[in-house]
């Protein structure tokens, strides 16, 4: 870890953070996954399949509420379930925002191994 120094003062803490958070707002990753999710949720048919695919989780639960697992109605419920998630998950702005996703949280692994991997936190036990 890599501690900044100013006039021979560690930072505060907190400006370091409130620097690094402006830094990660100018990130073209961070641009590109904010300006995707605004698109998705604006965008009419994403919308529509969200909402058929909650109608079909409700569903599910619902179902299971009132069958066996192993019951038709169960395994109906659960391929409609799928067909639905599936159409979300494929719709290409879905899939750009997930792609989009990916990297950030690629990031945020990478910034947390780089602040937190060499700490050696311990808390306390409580009895």
């Amino acid at each position: 870890m890599k501690i900044v120094y100013t006039n021979g003062m560690m930072k505060d803490i907190y400006e370091t953070a409130y620097e690094l958070k402006d830094l990660l707002s100018q990130d073209e990753r961070i641009k590109r996954l904010n300006e995707l999710e605004q698109k998705m949720n604006s965008d009419n048919e994403v919308i529509a399949l969200a909402y058929q695919k909650d109608i079909a989780v409700s569903n599910y639960s619902d179902i299971l509420n009132h069958f066996s697992e192993d019951s038709e109605e169960v395994k109906k419920a659960q391929r409609e379930l799928y067909e639905r998630k599936l159409a979300l998950d494929t719709h290409p702005l879905v899939r750009q925002y997930l792609n989009a996703y990916k990297e950030v949280r690629d990031l945020s692994i990478q910034m947390n191994a780089l602040l937190f991997d060499g700490l050696n936190l311990k808390l306390k036990e409580h009895k």
